[in-house]
């Protein structure tokens, strides 16, 4: 036995492990099953959505930029299903924060309404009042997005949203394989096993991470009751997270809103202005060191979901979080525990990162310029994965693009929906973006070269939030 580890525990209890703490989510959450709504789609059966104009208006013109939410003199107007709502008085009553509100005034927050919501939140939304002068010059949704809400009307009708108990099972096996067999080699002496320890606690980490996203974006009643999937196994809070990820699925590489691409002074995805440009000597270095930021992710985000559940009284997830760390603690030497959440964040990093980053990013014309179903194929590429095992590791991020457009639908349904979408942008003079998963790594960090050695640019801005999200 090694000297400084603790006694080894049998290889039943060791493969046992993660799999009884995953347990604990159902019956930590459990209460959250009586609050779950009727099925999506019993209520879009009725929804205005499906009232789709006969003759779609043109394209819209570029919309003006939603106004920065301080308090002022001007009503606050969004427009869901082609009516204007004056959410005014109610902003400071919205569950997910003022930021949400204020980023849509004067704008149509149709798609995100019905993308993000549950069930019972979108039922609510008719008793808002309505404008009583609604904003004017506000182009009217594109033929693009009028045949988007035509397209998810007829997924929620032919049952794409609902989940499946094989394809759940599915998600779940390979993440406790790969978990229990990384516990089991991390408490063997010598240094390989500990190497393969580590490796396999990454890829582990790695895939809890995606399951937590699952949870935290699905509205199933299964999805409710794993939600603190993202405490016990994750190690993150999962409100946290979710405040600061859906402002990135709305509003995606929008300077100023998108909180992914805000890397600056680490990390440059546009070039500078010469008074953001704090390292240039450094700058022109960025696409050898960026494995180096990218891995200090998971560390940084476990750190931040800590001050944020203390800080914000959460204390449901804070206890979660404190059984993770007693838990995995116990099960792994501590600093072979860190060694993974090291690895394991360079590992997600790089994948959630290389789908967005070399795509178009909006700032000065073309900030907020286009609508939510255009601006989401010009940001977003998809990842063509080459093996079964980049299939299991990108844990659905390869479908990227369909899940910006579809966040709640079970990530199973992806390859089959890729199709759909592919005919839609075809269809609607929209470009489908897909390139094979080493390639588009590939393509991420000739454009970190590009920006790094290229001019500063005067005029440009910054990643700094317009809306702080957490």
């Amino acid at each position: 036995q090694r000297q400084g580890t603790r006694p080894r525990a049998s290889f039943a209890r060791q493969m046992l492990a993660p799999l009884l703490i995953a347990g604990g989510c159902a019956l930590l959450q459990r209460p959250r099953l009586l609050q779950a709504s009727a099925p999506q789609s019993l209520r879009l059966a009725a929804s205005p959505l499906a009232q789709v104009p006969a003759a779609a208006p043109a394209p819209a013109a570029a919309q003006p930029p939603a106004s920065s939410g301080k308090k002022g003199k001007g009503r606050l107007n969004i427009r869901i299903d082609d009516e204007w709502y004056d959410l005014t008085n109610w902003r400071a009553a919205h569950p997910a924060g003022t930021h949400w509100i204020d980023a849509y005034n004067n704008s149509d927050a149709t798609e995100v309404m019905y993308a993000f919501h549950s069930d019972k939140a979108i039922s609510m939304f008719k008793r808002l009042p309505n404008s009583r002068a609604p904003p004017e010059g506000i182009a009217p949704p594109s033929a693009s997005t009028y045949a988007f809400r035509e397209l998810r009307q007829r997924l929620v009708e032919e049952g794409w949203f609902k989940i499946h108990p094989l394809g759940e099972l599915q998600k779940l096996a390979p993440w406790s394989a790969v978990t229990a067999a990384g516990i089991w080699l991390a408490r063997r002496s010598g240094f390989w096993s500990a190497f393969a320890g580590v490796v396999c606690l990454a890829i582990g980490n790695s895939l809890a991470g995606w399951l937590s996203h699952d949870y935290v974006h699905g509205r199933q009643p299964f999805a409710w009751a794993m939600r603190g999937f993202g405490e016990l196994i994750g190690g993150m809070s999962t409100t946290w997270w979710s405040n600061k990820h859906n402002m990135h699925h709305a509003l995606t590489n929008e300077v100023g809103y998108d909180e992914d691409i805000a890397l600056d002074p680490a990390l440059h995805l546009w070039a500078p202005d010469p008074r953001h440009d704090t390292l240039p000597w450094l700058r022109q270095w960025q696409h050898v060191y960026w494995p180096l930021p990218y891995s200090i992710l998971f560390l940084y985000w476990r750190f931040d979901s800590i001050r944020y559940v203390l800080k914000d009284k959460k204390w449901g997830e804070a206890a979660r979080l404190a059984a993770h760390w007693a838990a995995f603690s116990a099960l792994v030497p501590f600093r072979l525990l860190l060694a993974s959440v090291w690895l394991s964040g360079l590992i997600t990093a790089t994948i959630v990162t290389v789908t967005h980053q070399s795509e178009e990013i909006f700032l000065g014309d073309t900030l907020r310029k286009y609508d939510f179903v255009e601006a989401q194929f010009r940001s977003t590429r998809d990842a063509k994965c080459n093996n079964w095992f980049s299939d299991v590791l990108w844990g659905g991020m390869q479908w990227q693009l369909e899940h910006h457009l579809f966040p709640t639908m079970p990530r199973y349904r992806y390859p089959a929906l890729s199709k759909v979408l592919a005919q839609f942008a075809s269809e609607n003079d929209l470009t489908y973006r897909v390139t094979g998963e080493f390639k588009i790594i590939g393509d991420n960090v000739a454009l970190l070269k590009k920006i790094g050695q290229g001019p500063q640019q005067p005029g440009n801005p910054n990643s700094e939030p317009l809306f702080k999200q957490v």
